[in-house]
């Protein structure tokens, strides 16, 4: 039987097989000449400058394997890996014991104490492992599509300057029904395997919200299928597709054993209950945890999990920005 998370996989192991994949995925995340780096190396297609964006760059040799650059506009140097997730890191010698209890599914403040960091570096280091994930996104959708919103209760947690009363932990919204006190995310996934859940803004969504979302991600001739909410409904007309609407308490369930909205519901309801331990993410930081829960819902299947979550850490050359600009940011 498939373990229904990746926790539940890792801790299925014996202790000796987690030591090894470990170091596995210890040595694919740190070690620069790896084979991960090569071959996300042969699938760049352009090479920009880190620092201002340039596309006007040199190779300025290699060093342990790794190619250099200089930057012909702001003449700075940099390397294959630089604003990867291992950029900067400091107490690196740590990050695989950090990664072992991160993988069990310890919280940030266990993970510290396991690991014997400080409590705010194990929150840099869960954030900028994940956020090496927001690449990640699909780009695209084919065929059926699957896709609904839910909501989480904004959460203002960290933040110093509220424009509202603080709430304690556990509590409900002050307004019944969706407000702007609550975030929307939409979820959307075909049937080839391709997922996203998108924090898309405070309230109720619009048409023009799915036009920013997914209209650029939906190839021709897909069929979606929905609720019968009037913005998914107006979203369909407007990119002319064709679209297929259930209302669950009416009994709507399946047409032509094939149309339905079962799979983005069973992805939602994992969703939720992965998220409970985390005691209410701060919304600043919910679209990072909705990649992570992506990844891991992928990768889950693949017989060869350490590698899979070590290729995806690794696909990002943005994470080190990413993460700075998040952790800077002011909530949607």
């Amino acid at each position: 039987m498939i373990p229904s998370t990746f926790s539940d996989y890792f801790k299925s192991l014996p202790e000796n097989a987690r030591q090894g994949v470990i170091a596995e995925l210890t040595s694919m995340l740190m070690t620069e000449n790896s084979e991960t780096l090569k071959s996300l190396a042969e699938k760049k297609q352009t090479v920009c400058c880190p620092s201002c964006g340039g596309g006007k760059i040199s190779g300025n040799g290699k060093h342990n394997g790794v190619q250099r650059y200089v930057c012909r506009g702001c003449k700075k140097y940099f390397r294959e890996t630089t604003g990867s997730l291992t950029h900067n890191l400091k107490k690196s010698e740590l990050l695989s014991k950090y990664m072992y209890n991160m993988l069990l599914g310890y919280s940030i403040k266990k993970c510290a104490n396991q690991t014997g960091i400080s409590i705010q570096t194990s929150f840099d280091w869960r954030h900028k492992i994940i956020s090496s994930f927001n690449e990640l996104r699909p780009r695209t959708f084919e065929g059926i599509v699957e896709s609904d919103d839910i909501f989480f209760l904004e959460s203002g947690k960290g933040n110093r300057e509220l424009d509202r009363k603080s709430r304690s932990r556990g509590s409900k919204a002050t307004k019944r029904g969706i407000s702007n006190e609550q975030v929307a995310v939409v979820v959307t996934q075909d049937r080839n395997g391709n997922q996203e859940l998108a924090v898309v803004k405070k309230g109720r969504i619009s048409k023009n919200d799915l036009d920013k979302t997914l209209g650029s991600k939906l190839e021709k001739g897909a069929i979606l299928c929905t609720d019968a909410h009037r913005s998914y409904t107006a979203f369909a007309k407007g990119k002319e597709i064709e679209h297929h609407k259930f209302i669950a308490n009416k009994g709507q369930r399946i047409v032509n054993q094939v149309y339905h909205v079962q799979n983005v519901n069973n992805t939602a309801k994992r969703l939720r209950t992965w998220m409970r331990p985390y005691n209410g993410v701060a919304t600043k930081y919910l679209q990072n945890y909705l990649n992570w829960f992506m990844v891991l819902e992928k990768i889950k299947n693949n017989s060869n999990r350490l590698k899979a979550f070590a290729a995806c850490a690794m696909a990002s050359s943005s994470t080190y920005e990413y993460w700075s600009s998040i952790a800077q940011s002011a909530i949607i």
